[in-house]
């Protein structure tokens, strides 16, 4: 900084130059960096593969931010998505696969005991690199050669693979989105497998089902999730994996064969009136009272009209979780470079006020010595 200052008295533009640069090198240095995203779109859900070195813990962070998740490979169809993404690129990236606290894995698993970040745990696919037992904190990153790697979680690799994140957030300036459609006849809307379980084939498009056990997801009809509409229904298996891995939907505990729907309102999640749902629950308010974060009640001011209930799907709830939602749709790198702009500014503003103060004082000298010269 003393040679851009030093710079700036004798050529003002190298110095600001010489500022600009030291600046963004500063604000880079010391945080995780992110470099772009690309996107790969279908429809109005894309995935996302993002470039920078980072750790497991920001990676999630981040497609959370993206309104998206770390990437589930459950299937042969997932694991092509990794080929489309990774086309060109070389290194490896973060997928959602994390080994539990105070767990080793265990190879005669399919999974090996690791869970994806969604909460699954049942997968038809998977496609490790080593044959080797290890133990928590462990993470996995799959290579451009598709291979999964366990690796330490705070390891930080050359990028990250995110699910499910909106179109709209992909066509931001920091993203390249590259859309694609499969319409045409003779079975090619089903030919990239666009669909988790069931895909058919439908004139001038496809249609997507889910299996016995699962219903189509909210927030992307492509993808399926276990529900159970009762409060006791059997657990749900894969019979693909070595020892046949059972579970159960989102807000069931699993007891023997069956699955039993926890009752969140035992656990005081709502702070006023609750009411247990078959995997879910809602809050409720008093009069006067309004449901924000869809748990807490908040003493409604004047005549702010709400709706006092709200249901809540066990989905996003767990003990201790934070319900303030704080959702961005701009990546990390997007953050980074609007600092790096109000930097400059404040910079480019100072310097101007000290040129012009400089000059100012020149001017007032050069007229004092005048008026003397003119005296004597």
């Amino acid at each position: 900084m003393c040679t851009a200052i030093m710079a700036m008295k004798t050529n003002p533009f190298l110095g600001l130059i010489t500022i600009i640069i030291i600046t963004m090198f500063m604000l880079t240095v010391g945080g995780e960096s992110i470099d772009s995203t690309t996107c790969v779109c279908n429809r109005n859900m894309c995935n996302a593969v993002t470039l920078g070195a980072v750790d497991f813990q920001t990676s999630g962070e981040t497609c959370q931010k993206m309104e998206g998740e770390l990437l589930t490979v459950r299937s042969a169809a997932s694991d092509k998505i990794i080929g489309d993404l990774l086309v060109g690129l070389t290194g490896d990236f973060w997928i959602g696969l994390r080994l539990p606290a105070d767990r080793c894995s265990n190879i005669e698993s399919k999974l090996r005991g690791y869970q994806w970040a969604t909460g699954f745990q049942i997968t038809e696919f998977s496609n490790w690199k080593d044959n080797v037992n290890v133990c928590a904190p462990r993470c996995v990153s799959v290579s451009t050669d598709r291979m999964w790697t366990e690796r330490p979680c705070q390891e930080k690799v050359d990028g990250f693979l995110c699910q499910n994140v909106h179109k709209s957030i992909c066509q931001t300036p920091q993203m390249e989105a590259h859309e694609f459609f499969h319409q045409g006849n003779g079975g090619e809307g089903c030919a990239m497998a666009p669909c988790e379980h069931i895909c058919t084939d439908v004139p001038g498009g496809y249609t997507c089902s889910c299996k016995e056990g699962y219903i189509p997801s909210s927030e992307n009809t492509h993808l399926c999730k276990m529900h159970c509409f009762l409060a006791k229904c059997p657990v749900i298996c894969d019979r693909h994996s070595a020892g046949t891995q059972c579970d159960c939907p989102s807000g069931f505990i699993k007891s023997d064969d069956y699955c039993h729907d926890i009752d969140e309102c035992d656990h005081g999640y709502c702070d006023q009136s609750c009411a247990n749902t078959a995997g879910s629950f809602v809050c409720s308010c008093s009069a006067g009272f309004s449901l924000q974060n869809l748990v807490k009640c908040v003493k409604t001011v004047g005549n702010e009209s709400v709706p006092l209930t709200t249901p809540v799907h066990s989905d996003f709830l767990a003990p201790g979780v934070n319900f303030t939602s704080n959702v961005s749709s701009a990546t990390a790198g997007g953050f980074l470079w609007v600092w790096i702009f109000i930097a400059v500014a404040v910079i480019v503003l100072i310097l101007v006020v000290r040129y012009c103060v400089i000059k100012r004082h020149e001017q007032n000298v050069d007229g004092q010595q005048r008026c003397n010269d003119e005296a004597l």
